[in-house]
């Protein structure tokens, strides 16, 4: 085990080590790792191929919108970039896959070049959101006024789920939230929370949800 750490510390890629790993295995060992790796690998390459061909085909006519190369900080851009196909490769909901589209296309348009910080920070984010808390943002952004937070539901979808949702784009700054009473007694208690969008989640919205194109 120790070996393993000191391997990861100097660098080496985790799968390979893992790989590695399971090659050791007697008799399946090479079987297992060609399965697993092969198909691994083929399903990520797959993806951002995939990603590419439907940007291609929605950037067509919008070719005057977007921003010269040149305007993009190579390093950061760079950076973006990779973090980005680490996200898409490993993206396995296709509903999801059209947030990083809508953020790649809004790059395209507003270069990254001083705003590395808050690019990272919207990937960040976009990774760990869920289609339901896109779908509460998106309901706030366009209502466009504070909602009781107790009154945010979804037909289908668990109470606590949607609360727990809400709770988590608080904590990301992308909602405001003003807690206006609590009461208690009757078998429980219960709090009055204000929700609205924050400017950063207006922001976030713009760039990952609606866009630039």
């Amino acid at each position: 085990m120790a070996e393993d750490e000191s391997k990861f510390e100097k660098g080496v890629d985790r799968d390979t080590v893992i790989n590695a790993g399971i090659q050791l295995i007697p008799y399946v060992g090479g079987s297992i790792a060609t399965l697993y790796f092969g198909r691994k690998q083929e399903r990520r390459f797959k993806r951002l191929e995939t990603f590419y061909f439907e940007l291609k085909s929605e950037l067509n006519g919008f070719q005057n919108r977007l921003a010269d190369i040149n305007d993009q900080n190579p390093e950061e851009f760079r950076a973006i970039l990779e973090e980005l196909h680490e996200q898409i490769e490993s993206e396995q909901i296709s509903s999801k896959k059209k947030y990083y589209k809508t953020y790649f296309k809004s790059t395209l348009v507003e270069p990254v070049n001083g705003n590395y910080d808050e690019r990272k920070l919207f990937l960040n984010i976009l990774k760990s959101l869920s289609n339901i808390q896109i779908e509460i943002l998106t309901f706030l952004v366009q209502h466009g006024k504070p909602v009781i937070s107790n009154q945010i539901q979804k037909p289908g979808v668990d109470k606590a789920l949607v609360k727990g949702a809400v709770g988590q784009l608080v904590n990301h700054g992308l909602l405001n939230s003003q807690l206006n009473s609590i009461a208690f007694g009757g078998g429980g208690g219960q709090m009055d929370e204000s929700i609205s969008v924050s400017k950063f989640g207006t922001q976030f919205h713009d760039f990952c949800v609606n866009g630039k194109l």
